[in-house]
């Protein structure tokens, strides 16, 4: 700051690390400031009188660096040169300045700075923590306000909800403080500097700082004000801080309320009292009571309130317990009172009894072992990057309970008070995470004494700031920052200060002193079955990121779904991550698109300029920016369901299968009953519903199951496909979805069927002519066209319409997974052998028979430097027009990892219809099935296609039988395969979509380009960063075949 003992402080303070803040008041719990018991009690936030809401336009400039800020926080200064900002923002969203997207290294990285300490490996730069560059990004906000007449006498408050990363405040000219923790609120006392009338805020936020190197999120790097700002006006005396406990007796359904109010130490504070209330959801008083303020704390070992404050305790006979199917809240209001009985001061909070406790090393919720069905949620809206508008976090929390979510991770920091009123209100369970990740230089810092102040302050503030929500269920120390000394500290803290909640972290395999649960994160299949068998540590086991979703990918949720069936120990995790956290790009034309990494020119691109991370790694949630859903969305509401339907067990040596009507029907919630639920079952004949029962449901407690017959009467035909499939719809409306709204769906086959063969039917004898570069095959108005040479089909025609253009090129590519998305991930390296394979094809061999006319094409790779691949194709017409082509591929044994073995086909303009039997409305891949069903589907190419961010796989389509597709016209092809295929259908090409970095980047091709697969590869499983491919579901070297009938109409 400005003043003459500025020396004492020879480095900025935003290189200090005895600097955390300068002036800025202790952390505490929300303040309303209510003037009335009243409105206290049924106001919303920001009601009262004595606060006023500072967020809307401000003047902003943004300067190269701190050093050449000028005096723009003087009431003179000329700020005619500065633009208009809206707050809460971040500037870099607002055309100032550029975002910059990392998830491990830092932004200025590659900067030549005082910052630098040596040079590393291959001349890379290494930062030195506390160090950051000279070129460090500020911007000066300045904004006038009127200090309200009802505020005028009282003590005032300017409270920064958040502000990234490190920023000094003045009013009216004069230094107030300075703060860093970009994600706790930052409240400084102005009364000494506030004046009656217009007065002047004026901040200067420096984008990087010491915290920096604390905060090395894989997010953006964004600035500014990008939380609410208030201005609170408190009496004198007033309560500071509330710290309430709400215990339940789960058993005999009592509850009792505990609560410590803390009153400013001002004169007279001695004779108040505190009266507490408590009210019920109908806001209904329950009980009252009052305490008196203590003057000066006991010297005692147990836990007593300290000085200046009041303890009450009230009983309640019966109470309803708060859990995320039933968030049940009630309200407590607090009043200061002065001796005479005068009401100086009001605030409430909003509580619940929720009981956590381990027993066996298994978590309890209510008495109830819990089953975590999470999401990791990064604070972001990609319109305003970390300014998230109430009504889209409400629409999120929508989102997430109709996937049958029930708990979410502050990944990686404590996010807005707003949303864990929400999440409160609406009921999710919350993992609240301290701002603390050191990704880029890891875990030296935790053992390193000169940051331990840092590291603890994170910890209290976050606690004392966000102690009250019922939500928060355990507190996290971080991520990914090494475990050391500096995290113990953290852990002692919080375990003594919070004893109801869990605590836990996952970095550097920490143990029990350290974590209360096993968090990994990205844990193999085989590696959570060695934890479960741990003899040394029977910690209940969470994991904290599981099913990593870059690009298309999230297989492997039904091994998951097992794990948590199976064994008690193991209580589920949290999915990575929520949403794809893009922002606004504009295109040449002007359009507006989902912008990732590299797309804005930035002076620092990870993985161009360091690290080995792509752009689009910010790009990994399972809804879209905007929030729609992606395909894996489906897959994930079937997983985390809280009903599911399974065959029983058999033991007996003789029979291989369960009787077809016996099903085991298990509660998997966490306290609804399953009377909740209405079901029906059906009978589906080759994918079409023939018949319908609605099921009665036993009433089932949570953990309970039951064997049911289900006795639905259909008459059964040979060689059909028959499943039964049930579904579970809510019996009442939620404020996230209508009454008979779906929560899962279960399907089982009970007859398998049999392959379709042609029927043979009275007809001609094709005909073939062979001209010098190609052969025509004739039959019935059939016309099959082929190149000698490449032994091509050139056009498949019937009474002279082209139907197919190209074809039957074997295939053996596809657009980027999960599983391969950037050189060096996962199979990349594998599945980099069949990249852009090129095949050499043979003399065709016709064989003519008295019905039917065979085409022989042998074909094997060109390049001789990869393992061998060959087979052959085959055409075969029949005198009545049916075509048949089949093929036979063989891959060396050597290869791992194929991502397809089929044949890719054109299609003449138009044929945009689409109908199949086969598994699921949306896409679906060979370990992603749980959400597409088997039946008969009706669709249109171009809705095949889902944009993913960037382009990749999509669109396939597991055990089809047949598809046709159909112009306007009327004309059609029908494709049925003689064994259960993959097939997907687009108007592009895999190399396309594999050149494409955008989704307006890829072209739109008027002809549809058909893939029919005899295997395709999964996309990516077993819960380990999407990069990992259990056996079950790898297409690997070996022999392959396909048959397919094609008819045209």
């Amino acid at each position: 700051m400005e003043n003459n003992r500025k020396e004492f402080h020879r480095a900025p303070d935003w290189e200090n690390l005895e600097v955390l803040s300068v002036n800025r008041m202790p952390a505490h719990s929300r303040w309303g400031a209510y003037d009335t018991a009243d409105r206290a009690l049924s106001g919303p936030y920001g009601s009262s009188p004595y606060t006023m809401s500072l967020n809307g336009s401000y003047r902003f400039r943004l300067y190269p660096s701190p050093e050449t800020v000028d005096d723009f926080y003087r009431p003179e200064y000329d700020d005619s040169a500065f633009s208009d900002i809206s707050v809460p923002s971040n500037w870099e969203v607002q055309g100032f300045g550029e975002p910059i997207y990392t998830n491990v290294a830092f932004p200025f990285q590659k900067k030549e700075a005082d910052c630098w300490l040596a040079t590393g490996q291959e001349g890379q730069s290494v930062v030195n923590p506390p160090h950051v560059p000279k070129e460090n990004p500020t911007g000066c906000y300045r904004r006038r306000f009127t200090l309200p007449e009802q505020m005028e006498g009282r003590e005032l408050y300017l409270n920064f909800e958040g502000v990234e990363t490190a920023f000094y405040l003045w009013i009216n000219g004069e230094p107030v403080g300075y703060s860093q923790d970009s994600k706790l609120a930052a409240e400084f006392c102005i009364t000494r500097y506030v004046r009656p009338g217009e007065n002047l805020i004026a901040l200067q936020v420096m984008r990087f700082a010491d915290s920096t190197y604390l905060e090395d999120q894989d997010y953006w790097y964004l600035s500014g004000i990008y939380r609410n700002v208030w201005l609170i006006a408190k009496p004198k005396l007033h309560i500071e801080d509330v710290h309430w406990m709400a215990i339940p007796d789960v058993v005999r359904g009592t509850g009792e309320f505990q609560a410590d109010i803390r009153v400013s130490r001002e004169e007279g504070f001695a004779a108040c009292r505190v009266r507490a209330s408590l009210y019920d959801a109908e806001q209904t008083l329950l009980v009252s009571t009052e305490g008196a303020v203590r003057a000066e704390a006991e010297y005692r070992c147990d836990r007593v309130p300290t000085a200046n404050t009041a303890r009450v305790r009230m009983a309640l006979d019966s109470v309803r317990l708060w859990s995320p199917d039933h968030p049940v809240l009630y309200t407590a209001v607090f009043e200061l009172l002065a001796p005479d009985g005068t009401v100086l001061d009001v605030e409430s909070s909003r509580f619940g009894f929720k009981k956590m406790e381990v027993r066996s090393g298994v978590v309890y919720l209510n008495g109830s072992r819990l089953v975590i069905r999470g999401v990791n949620r990064h604070e972001h809206f990609w319109k305003t990057g970390r300014a998230v508008p109430r009504e889209i976090m409400i629409e999120e929390i929508r989102q997430m309970k109709r996937m049958n979510i029930n708990a979410v991770r502050t990944c990686h920091y404590p996010d807005s008070p707003d949303w864990y009123d929400l999440c409160d209100e609406y009921g999710l369970l919350l993992i609240c995470e301290c701002n603390l990740e050191t990704h880029g230089v890891g875990g030296a810092l935790t053992h390193s004494a000169r940051w331990s102040g840092a590291f603890l302050d994170r910890a209290v503030r976050m606690a004392e700031q966000h102690k009250n929500h019922v939500s928060i269920y355990a507190w996290s120390l971080g991520n990914e920052s090494g475990t050391g000394a500096n995290h113990a500290a953290m852990y002692g803290f919080l375990k003594e200060y919070d004893p109801t909640r869990l605590c836990q972290y996952e970095a550097g395999e920490p143990g029990k002193r350290i974590s209360d649960v096993r968090g990994n994160m990205y844990a193999h299949y085989n590696t959570i079955l060695k934890m479960l068998a741990d003899p040394e540590d029977d910690r209940p086991i969470i994991l904290v990121e599981y099913l990593y979703q870059i690009r298309n990918s999230g297989g492997g949720l039904s091994r998951f779904v097992e794990l948590t069936e199976r064994y008690p120990r193991f209580q589920g995790g949290y999915i990575w991550d929520w949403q794809d956290k893009c922002l606004p790009g504009k295109t040449e034309n002007g359009e507006i698109f989902f912008a990732y990494g590299g797309d804005f020119g930035e002076s620092f691109v990870e993985g161009r300029d360091g690290g080995d991370c792509p752009p689009f790694m910010t790009c990994n949630g399972i809804v879209l920016p905007d929030l729609r859903c992606k395909p894996v969305a489906h897959e994930v509401k079937e997983a985390y369901a809280p009903v599911r339907f399974s065959r029983p067990p058999v033991f007996s040596p003789w029979q291989t299968t369960a009787p077809w009507d016996r099903f085991v029907l298990r509660n998997d919630g966490l306290v609804d009953s399953l009377a909740s639920f209405s079901c029906a079952a059906s009978i589906r004949e080759n994918g079409v519903k023939i018949a319908e029962q609605a099921v009665e449901l036993p009433d089932l407690r949570p953990g309970e199951q039951e064997e049911l017959s289900i006795e639905i009467p259909y008459k059964k035909k040979n060689g059909c496909l028959y499943t039964i499939e049930f579904s579970v719809r809510r019996r009442e409306k939620t404020f996230y979805a209508d009454a008979g709204e779906e929560i899962g769906l279960f399907q089982f086959v009970l007859e398998s069927g049999a392959a379709e063969k042609p029927v043979s039917v009275a007809c001609g004898v094709p005909s073939l002519v062979e001209t010098g570069e190609g052969l025509c095959l004739e039959a019935a108005g059939t016309v099959l066209r082929l190149d000698k040479s490449t032994g091509l089909l050139q056009s498949l025609e019937k009474d002279g319409h082209v139907y197919l253009t190209s074809g039957f090129v074997p295939c053996f590519d596809r657009p980027y997974t999960g599983l391969d998305a950037q050189a060096g991930w996962g199979w990349e390296e594998e599945y980099r052998k069949l990249r852009g394979q090129s095949f050499v094809f043979g003399e065709p061999r016709v064989l003519t028979g008295s019905k039917e006319i065979r085409v022989e094409i042998p074909f094997f790779q060109r390049a001789a430097d990869c393992p061998p691949i060959g087979g052959t194709v085959r055409y075969t017409l029949r005198g009545d027009g049916l075509l048949t082509v089949g093929a036979d591929f063989y891959l060396d044994p050597s290869y791992r990892a194929v991502p397809r073995v089929g044949l890719e086909c054109r299609t003449a303009e138009g044929f945009e219809g689409l109908s199949y039997f086969g598994r699921g409305k949306q896409e679906c891949y060979a370990d992603r099935i749980l959400s597409a069903p088997l039946a008969v589907y009706e669709s249109t190419v171009q809705d095949q296609h889902f944009a993913f961010i960037p382009p990749s796989e999509n669109g396939g389509h597991e055990e089809t039988r047949w598809l046709r597709l159909k112009q306007e016209s009327g004309r059609e092809i029908s494709f049925r395969s003689r064994a259960p295929i993959h097939f997907d259908a687009h108007h592009y090409t895999v190399e396309d979509c594999q050149k494409a970095a955008h989704d307006h980047e890829l072209p739109r091709r008027k002809e549809t380009i058909l893939h029919l697969d005899a295997a395709h590869g999964p996309i990516g499983s077993d819960m380990a960063w999407s990069i990992a491919m259990p056996e079950a579901f790898a297409v690997t070297g070996g022999a392959y075949h396909l048959e397919l009938d094609i008819t045209l109409l």
